[in-house]
């Protein structure tokens, strides 16, 4: 099921919430209606993506109660963490990377003459499972690491791992961060906290119907360019829209599963934090898929040796955990060279000369814009290496070669028609953004802040003027693809 449906707005969500607040005093009960919901809201269009969700959380539950049993030594206690990891990474290998690699390999031995080949085994990608078994993995490290200790509950656990909001696309949780209060007979939901649901979700809906979707329509008209010169500009089109596309889709999922959460009484963390102002790609990566970073900063990055070491050992860990982020995202070498470009920024960036003039760029002033002003175009080129690894492999080097010609391009009706479309989309988002990002907040927070009768005419103008505006035939949500 996706959040931009009616069954969604309309049906699901009202309904669950109701179930959920009738037997909200049973902890029993209420869990069994989150998790049965969750399954449903999940398997909505195939039943079988539970199965290797539903293995991987058993799995997890019982190695974390392997490992917690009093006496058990840490080489015991290793072997079954090892069990997990396997267990977890062979799952997503299976779903997400083996048709790749099968091809990968055949393409290979094709170059090398060798006539051998193997079947490419192509199947469904379950949706979300790099963000679950991301989320499975960090509870069996934790309780590993002892940092928690293992939930006695698989009912609870399974609730963690299966809560409908963060499901599909993340924030990626931690067992800190939604069991303990999936534990607890929780309260109905205070008029504050439904205010503040309703803000990010409306504004997390019209982001992706009305600003997503129709970026995404730009991108389409630009990509569909059958010449590398029949649209001149068309690069410029298609490198900025798709990086407004990619963070109002993904950024609107998690607004609107925060407050999904919230009306379950469930505080879910931020993923978010305006990005599109960010002047390096240490401010870039604390502000986007903030959860992902994180995880891989705590889980692959620090236990690689994060800072210590040589410059030229820290370079190394660097590119090769950007190098595994990038993996995560998709099967495929662009999303590869993807994370590596990224990685390359931050070995670039942490420069002398660069660091002091991105230090001094803090104080605002002509250094705070020109330092946005590099990076942003170094984000559009690596989100156009995103986008074509995301099955468009060929769009790139037709966009890339069509770029340039900005003198053609001010004379061709085309481009100037998704210019002018482009600026008229762009406009409101850009100020909605730069608003919140001064004031160091997301525009739901802003939005929170009105009072009731100006917040009450926002959210009823988001959602009419959405449902006036949105595409009639809108596009999934990207990250549903990983």
């Amino acid at each position: 099921m996706v959040f931009q449906s009616f069954e969604y707005m309309l049906g699901f969500l009202p309904v669950l919430l109701l179930l959920y607040t009738l037997v909200r005093k049973s902890r029993l009960a209420s869990t069994i209606v989150l998790v049965v919901g969750s399954a449903v809201f999940y398997a909505w269009k195939a039943i079988w993506w539970l199965a290797p969700l539903v293995v991987a959380a058993t799995v997890d539950y019982y190695v974390g109660a392997k490992m917690s049993v009093e006496g058990t030594s840490e080489q015991v206690r290793k072997r079954w963490l090892i069990l997990s990891l396997v267990v977890n990474l062979s799952l997503l290998s299976a779903f997400k990377y083996l048709g790749w690699l099968t091809l990968s390999t055949n393409e290979l031995f094709a170059w090398l003459g060798i006539a051998a080949s193997f079947p490419v085994i192509a199947t469904t990608l379950p949706p979300g499972i790099s963000f679950y078994t991301f989320e499975t993995m960090s509870y069996t490290i934790d309780v590993y690491r002892r940092h928690y200790k293992a939930e006695p509950s698989f009912l609870v656990y399974l609730n963690f791992v299966l809560f409908f909001p963060h499901l599909v696309a993340g924030p990626i949780l931690r067992p800190r961060d939604l069991i303990g209060q999936l534990k607890v007979v929780r309260p109905p939901a205070t008029t504050a906290e439904v205010r503040e649901a309703l803000c990010y979700i409306v504004w997390g809906l019209f982001k992706k119907i009305t600003f997503a979707d129709n970026f995404g329509d730009l991108v389409e008209f630009a990509a569909g360019s059958r010449a590398p010169y029949l649209v001149p500009g068309a690069g410029l089109i298609y490198g900025l829209a798709f990086t407004l596309q990619i963070y109002c889709d993904f950024s609107a999922y998690t607004d609107i599963a925060r407050g999904s959460a919230l009306l379950f009484g469930i505080k879910l963390p931020r993923n978010f934090m305006t990005p599109i102002f960010s002047r390096s790609p240490r401010e870039f990566w604390q502000r986007w898929h903030i959860t992902l970073s994180t995880w891989i900063r705590d889980y692959l990055y620090i236990p690689l040796g994060g800072n210590h070491g040589t410059h030229v050992r820290q370079f190394a860990v660097i590119m090769f955990t950007m190098g595994l982020a990038g993996l995560w995202h998709g099967a495929g070498a662009m999303f590869i060279l993807w994370g590596l470009f990224h990685g390359a920024l931050i070995v670039i960036y942490r420069a002398p000369p660069i660091s002091r003039f991105i230090k001094a760029s803090d104080e605002g002033g002509w250094r705070a814009g020109v330092a946005w002003a590099i990076f942003f175009a170094l984000s559009v080129f690596g989100w156009m290496m995103f986008r074509a690894g995301s099955g468009h492999p060929d769009e790139m080097r037709k966009m890339w070669d069509t770029l340039w010609m900005v003198p053609q391009a001010l004379e061709n009706p085309f481009f100037l028609l998704a210019l002018k479309q482009l600026a008229l989309l762009s406009a409101p988002l850009v100020l909605a953004e730069w608003v919140a990002y001064r004031r160091g907040v997301e525009f739901p927070d802003i939005l929170n802040g009105f009072a009731t009768v100006p917040l009450i005419g926002a959210l009823a103008f988001m959602w009419f003027f959405g449902i006036t505006f949105a595409k009639r035939s809108g596009y999934d949500f990207i990250y549903f693809a990983f």
